[in-house]
């Protein structure tokens, strides 16, 4: 043959090589659920939604870690590498994590609830992120990375009673069963007359006080069939590069036991922003109960704290007159 010729098929054989690839390229799908869709690349980074099932009238979303997520996939509108509107209400059951380059905001009334002991939310945005008037973000933990940070009037970052296993080989839960609050930053008080110290929980996680990351403790029972009162608080992150504007609440308070358990201990929560504004709540109190749970840890890493936010780490009490630490 012809050494043009040659030359000739060769090229040819390559362009119909390089359109084969592109073709395939394009129209590979990411599996999800057992079948294998097409995906549009140009959707937000996080999680996918792999079924959607009703909850009480809620949507409840199951998620797959090895897939991605978009704005439209929570019934948003916009795009996590834009700005994302969040206007439905979501109910989950497992662990969500949102990243993207843009900017969020949760609109007025809208919950994202996550009401599982220790489950994580996070929200890795490069942007801005905003919680509307009485929104809230409920979850054992809740992780929010962004420029700024905008909680407005009766919004709420919500960890209360919802703290997954404090670290082992800690104490903060009470041992027997009289009732004792729950330990963390501060011990848990004892209603038991023959407890002469009135303590009841330990204090735990000396080693992360400028950055706390541990849940409370349950508070102690009454028996073998009823071993703990109310649960520990949760977990709150806030990093923020500039401002955080705290009109509502961030709470990680210990759950309440009531008149005959202990309260749970407070959570933790970690703060870091070049200023923190606003005339809202940061709390991770212990939860009330026979015996009162003591107070979570709270670090607070800025560079001014403005206004009048209020700050509270107390243990707490109401059904004895002792309170945990």
């Amino acid at each position: 043959m012809h050494p043009s010729l040659i030359w000739g098929c060769l090229w040819w054989c390559i362009i119909v090589g390089l359109f084969h690839i592109s073709t395939l390229s394009f129209t590979s799908g990411l599996y999800i659920s057992g079948d294998a869709k097409s995906y549009n690349w140009s959707h937000d980074f996080g999680l996918f939604i792999s079924n959607t099932k009703t909850y009480e009238g809620i949507p409840t979303l199951s998620f797959l870690s090895e897939n991605l997520v978009s704005c439209e996939d929570l019934e948003g509108v916009g795009s996590f590498n834009t700005t994302c509107l969040l206007n439905s209400d979501l109910h989950l059951d497992s662990d969500l994590y949102i990243f993207g380059t843009g900017n969020l905001e949760i609109l007025p009334h809208v919950s994202i609830v996550c009401p599982i002991e220790g489950c994580m939310l996070t929200f890795n945005m490069s942007g801005n992120v905003k919680i509307g008037q009485h929104a809230n973000i409920i979850a054992g933990s809740v992780i929010v990375s962004a420029s700024d940070l905008t909680m407005d009037y009766s919004s709420s970052i919500n960890t209360t009673s919802l703290g997954g296993l404090p670290p082992s080989q800690t104490s903060g839960t009470p041992v027997g069963y009289d009732g004792s609050g729950g330990g963390h930053g501060g011990r848990g008080a004892s209603c038991l007359k023959s407890n002469k110290s009135f303590w009841g929980g330990d204090v735990y996680a000396w080693s992360s006080l400028s950055e706390p990351w541990s849940y409370g403790s349950k508070g102690g029972g009454t028996s073998a069939e009823n071993p703990y009162g109310g649960n520990g608080g949760g977990r709150v992150k806030i990093l923020v590069k500039d401002s955080l504007y705290v009109n509502g609440s961030i709470t990680a308070e210990g759950g309440e036991g009531g008149s005959t358990v202990g309260g749970g201990s407070g959570g933790s929560i970690f703060v870091h922003a070049v200023k923190l504004k606003g005339y809202g709540t940061i709390s991770a109190a212990g939860g009330a109960g026979w015996g009162g749970g003591g107070g979570g840890r709270i670090s607070l890493d800025c560079y001014s704290i403005q206004e009048d936010v209020k700050v509270t780490v107390h243990g707490l009490y109401q059904f004895t007159s002792v309170s945990g630490s």
